[in-house]
């Protein structure tokens, strides 16, 4: 009896293996050649599966930011969200632990290195791009409520949230847990300063 290939797991399986490379060794590290022996593949099942090692580092961006956007996708879609409730689902979002830690390397090597790969450049604006759109349902929910302020574009605001999460992000990196958890409550706070309401 022939074996039952389940294609999409094989698949998983590769883009996972090649974040933990670009996580642990940079984006120099990612050949095809280290990632088949990585996944215990060969070079021909790499390329049954992807068609050249841009589709697979872009799979492993994608398989990176499932966990990221599903906590997004909790954090913008709730109901009855104050600004209370959204501190410890903000601190999801962050690398403070090891698998956050691993998804923002992947995300902090990729941006370097997008920059001079326009496929993967586009990726990253189209997932910028609905962080942007999901941001803005969810500060339009807490200006309608009074918990932020409502004198700014929610526009403006989503974007700010959004690229100010992503800079806090990025610069955690480098950083200790402990030093992380430490920064992160007065950067959060410094945040909720600017979106307060002003009575």
């Amino acid at each position: 009896m022939a074996k039952i290939v389940d294609h999409e797991k094989k698949r998983r399986a590769i883009v996972k293996v090649t974040a933990r490379i670009i996580s642990k060794e940079g984006m120099s590290a990612v050949t095809t050649r280290h990632i088949a022996k990585m996944a215990r593949s060969s070079l021909g099942i790499l390329t049954h599966y992807f068609v050249n090692k841009d589709e697979i580092v872009s799979g492993a961006l994608h398989w990176c930011d499932e966990r990221f956007m599903s906590r997004l996708e909790s954090m913008y879609d709730a109901d009855n969200l104050d600004l209370d409730d959204f501190i410890p689902l903000f601190k999801t979002l962050l690398p403070l632990d090891e698998m956050s830690d691993m998804e923002w390397r992947v995300r902090a090597n990729l941006l370097t290195h997008s920059l001079t790969h326009p496929k993967l450049v586009q990726v990253r604006k189209d997932k910028i791009s609905h962080a942007y759109k999901k941001a803005k349902k969810f500060v339009r929910k807490l200006q309608e409520s009074g918990e932020i302020r409502s004198d700014i574009d929610a526009v403006v605001l989503s974007k700010m949230i959004v690229d100010l999460a992503f800079g806090l992000c990025i610069n955690l990196l480098s950083f200790s847990m402990a030093e992380r958890r430490a920064k992160v409550d007065k950067k959060i706070e410094l945040m909720l300063s600017i979106l307060r309401p002003e009575y």
